[in-house]
């Protein structure tokens, strides 16, 4: 039985801005002119597949996941984690331990933890706390 291994990688764009004052969030939240940009990785979308790909052990799946003949495992780890104000990334925790393979998960969150800084978010030019999640997709089939 031969096994092929993938990786599969969605970026998730959902976000949570926090630490923000009360009455920041209230006076962003009513103006109009307020600019709110969201925390990017160096080289965008792209880059942040890129990295993850090229650091990513696809094997885990593979050493890991159960697979029966001419069937395919796929296991999507969730994580989620905040980038902070001066981009460095902190609180990186998998968000359904419970749906996945603990290796996958692990997996998954050393590649992020140990990723470069980001850009951070910012409301109005500011800096502030940003919470990103990310699927990470592992599929093994077996032939």
């Amino acid at each position: 039985m031969r096994l092929l291994v993938e990786m599969g990688l969605i970026l998730t764009l959902s976000f949570l801005m926090i630490n923000a004052t009360k009455a920041q969030t209230a006076t962003d939240t009513a103006s109009a002119k307020s600019v709110m940009m969201q925390a990017t990785f160096p080289g965008g979308a792209e880059g942040w597949t890129k990295y993850l790909q090229q650091h990513l052990r696809a094997e885990v799946g593979a050493e890991n996941l159960k697979v029966k003949r001419h069937h395919t495992v796929t296991q999507t780890v969730t994580v989620s984690f905040l980038v902070n104000k001066n981009g460095k990334i902190s609180e990186v925790k998998v968000a359904n331990p419970d749906e996945v393979h603990p290796k996958l998960a692990e997996e998954a969150v050393r590649v992020i933890k140990q990723g470069p800084d980001w850009i951070p978010a910012t409301i109005n030019g500011n800096p502030v706390v940003y919470r990103q999640k990310q699927n990470i997709s592992f599929a093994v089939t077996a032939e």
